[in-house]
């Protein structure tokens, strides 16, 4: 079981995930604004990062289908300290709680992310567009709609960029890397320049899960996480 799960967490979820990034927009706040990005399908342009953007219906599959893949990924990475014991050492045990601890930091503000600047704006955006097409909101409070939501994306707490919500997750993502990597590495379980990639992958995830950084961050962790195994694997054999 646990290794069927550490190729669907980690090579299958990263994988879905690459190509869901791939088709993520990003630096859309500024200019346009985020409603006026947002609410239309757009072509691919090199300012806004992604392959195409297909609409407000996209954005709400999107981060629907982008949230359970996180929580698989999240899954695959406790899987990575999995068996670290007192046998490895008292450091290498208190690097793979500290990892614990941010995994499950990472999950519960991905999350969070994901249900409010993700599956409720755009469903939001859709009422807007909806109650305005049946003529049960005027121009001006379909302008007012706007102002709002594009308010709420910018909110220092809850909002889609730069806020606590949106940071934490990110650099939960980068220390759940890097605790990752402490803990194998203090417990002789793999190599340098392996978990060099593992952090490599929380580094670019704390960047932006937006193109081009989430699916390079993705592509990272499938080779970090093949890496691993196969040395394990090599190095069960040779016992």
């Amino acid at each position: 079981m646990k290794r069927i799960l550490w190729w669907v967490c980690l090579l299958l979820a990263p994988a879905v995930l690459i190509g869901l990034e791939l088709f993520h927009p990003a630096n859309f706040t500024a200019h346009p604004g985020m409603y006026q990005y947002l609410s239309q399908a757009e072509p691919h342009s090199a300012a806004h990062q992604a392959l195409d953007y297909f609409g407000p219906r996209w954005w709400v599959v999107l981060h629907m289908t982008q949230t359970p893949m996180v929580g698989l990924v999240a899954v695959g990475l406790l899987l990575m300290i999995d068996g670290i014991g007192d046998e490895d050492g008292a450091a290498a045990v208190a690097a793979a709680w500290l990892a614990r601890a941010a995994i499950f930091l990472m999950v519960i503000y991905f999350t969070v992310l994901d249900a409010i600047g993700g599956i409720g704006l755009g469903r939001s955006i859709l009422t807007v567009q909806s109650l305005a097409a049946a003529g049960k909101l005027s121009p001006q409070q379909v302008e007012g709609a706007a102002l709002l939501l594009n308010t709420l994306w910018v909110d220092p707490l809850v909002g889609g960029v730069g806020s606590f919500v949106s940071e934490t997750a990110s650099w939960a993502a980068f220390a759940a890397s890097l605790f990752i990597a402490a803990s194998l590495l203090l417990a002789r379980r793999a190599g340098w320049a392996n978990m060099a990639v593992l952090v490599a992958f929380g580094w670019e995830l704390q960047t932006a899960h937006a193109a081009p950084h989430g699916p390079i961050a993705f592509a990272l962790l499938i080779v970090a996480s093949a890496w691993l195994w196969f040395s394990r694997t090599r190095r069960a054999a040779a016992l």
